[in-house]
């Protein structure tokens, strides 16, 4: 009798953590970051947060960042729109005119290693663009 309950006990734990889903960073429930194919540096995850925190409900393309996320992430202004820029390893199957659909810049230096720019509006789309497999982030540099 305590076989069958051991096993009955097993199996629903295994059922559980294979029908359980994790819980997306998102700031509207449609704007979801989707990682599963992609790793995010932990300066990435930062800013996303802050950016999460900031933004509240409000969509990100009438977000405005504050002096200080635009300060620590070095976002820049360009027609009216702040830019996050930042390197990404990518695979095979990345195509660069993803990233220019979603109005942003690549530079190629290798054929896994590039420099991006994206509207910060455009960074759930980024995160699901195929072929990427890591973003990090500018920071900028400290004379100590």
């Amino acid at each position: 009798m305590n076989y069958k309950f051991l096993f009955y006990t097993v199996i629903a734990s295994v059922l559980m953590s294979c029908c359980s889903t994790s819980k997306n960073i998102s700031i509207k429930k449609e704007q979801s970051l989707i990682t599963n194919n992609v790793q995010l540096s932990n300066n990435f995850r930062s800013f996303w947060n802050e950016l999460r925190k900031e933004a509240g409900e409000q969509p990100l393309d009438q977000f405005i960042p504050s002096d200080t996320l635009i300060a620590r992430y070095s976002l820049i202004k360009q027609n009216k729109q702040f830019y996050l820029s930042g390197f990404l390893y990518t695979d095979s199957t990345f195509n660069e005119e993803n990233i220019k659909a979603i109005g942003g810049n690549v530079v190629v230096y290798t054929e896994k290693i590039k420099t991006f720019s994206v509207p910060v509006k455009s960074i759930p789309l980024l995160i699901q663009i195929k072929g990427i497999t890591y973003i990090e982030i500018g920071k900028k540099a400290k004379i100590k």
